[in-house]
């Protein structure tokens, strides 16, 4: 087996605890979506998630009106941009994220970024707390035609790091990241954001979680 070259982390979550506001994007996004055209119930707040993770397939899947599609998408992300750049003012960083993320740039990792936050949100974020210079490469949302859940995401993120799927490893929080993961075969460590999503992750079938990212180096290197 290749040894690890490349560590990619997801972002909120697993590095930063932002604070964003989910039921306010939700709810501007819903009016978004009826105000383009939208015909499908919204009242389960599920479905409203469900196109933001989707996008135009799953808008699609809802009827939604073909010639609203682009504007559609447009908005909505404008209004999830918003949401996480009014979020900056509260955000916090997860417990030795600067240790781990510094020790691994200095044992000679390549390290990047892939999340679904907007660029601008993850830049200053990053930025915030003196991390943005250890990270190689990032690759937010509106970086990529097709994000994460989808493979492409996490593959472009490697491609730039100039490394493999074999010799790489993803880091996260969520079962979209493991689906990631697992959709591009690289590598991955679950980070415990908390009991509810450590047992989805269990169930979804993450092999190893960590409560404090200054494991990573010794698991990789093990």
């Amino acid at each position: 087996m290749p040894p690890i070259k490349a560590i990619v982390f997801d972002l909120d979550g697993t590095l930063m605890d932002s604070k964003i506001d989910y039921p306010r994007m939700g709810q501007l996004i819903a009016e978004v979506l009826q105000s383009y055209g939208m015909t499908e119930p919204l009242e389960d707040r599920r479905k409203v998630y469900r196109v933001i993770r989707g996008g135009e397939r799953t808008l699609r899947e809802y009827g939604h009106p073909e010639e609203n599609i682009p504007i559609t998408l447009l908005e909505m992300e404008k209004v999830m941009n918003l949401i996480e750049l009014e979020a900056l003012v509260n955000i916090q960083l997860k417990p030795y994220a600067v240790e781990a993320v510094k020790m691994l740039n200095e044992s000679g990792y390549k390290l990047g970024i892939a999340t679904r936050s907007h660029r601008e949100y993850t830049i200053q974020g990053l930025t915030k707390f003196g991390l943005f210079d250890y990270f190689h490469h990032i690759v937010a949302r509106d970086d990529v035609e097709l994000p994460k859940p989808h493979p492409h995401h996490l593959l472009h993120t490697i491609e730039l790091l100039e490394e493999t799927p074999e010799t790489s490893l993803f880091i996260g929080d969520t079962t979209t990241d493991l689906d990631t993961a697992k959709a591009a075969n690289v590598k991955f460590i679950g980070y415990w954001r908390d009991d509810d999503w450590a047992k989805r992750l269990v169930e979804a079938g993450c092999k190893t979680l960590i409560k404090d990212l200054r494991e990573i180096k010794k698991i990789v290197e093990d």
